[in-house]
C-alpha cells in the first residue's frame, strides 16, 4: 500500500493540496504528489509538516493512495 499526505479544506475536508517533495511542499496536481511505500516514513514528514504550519496542522493527513500506480 501507497502512503500520500494530503491539505485538506477547513470548510468542506476536500483535498486541496498534496505534499510533493519540493522546496514549496504542495501541488494542487496530484500526479505530483509524493508517495511514500512505509506509513512510518509518512509520519516523519507529516510531522515536520504540522510543525512548520501550525494554523494547518488539523488538516495535514496521512492518507492511503486513492489510485495505487504500482499496479
Amino acid at each position: 500500500m501507497l502512503y500520500c499526505i494530503t491539505l485538506r479544506s477547513r470548510t468542506d475536508a476536500s483535498i486541496t493540496g498534496w505534499y510533493d517533495g519540493s522546496q514549496s511542499r504542495w501541488s494542487t496536481d496530484r500526479q505530483r504528489q509524493k508517495l511514500f511505500h512505509k506509513k512510518c516514513d509518512a509520519r516523519v514528514v507529516c510531522h515536520e509538516l504540522r510543525k512548520r504550519c501550525p494554523r494547518s496542522a488539523e488538516v495535514i493527513n496521512i492518507e492511503a493512495e486513492q489510485n495505487d500506480r504500482s499496479l
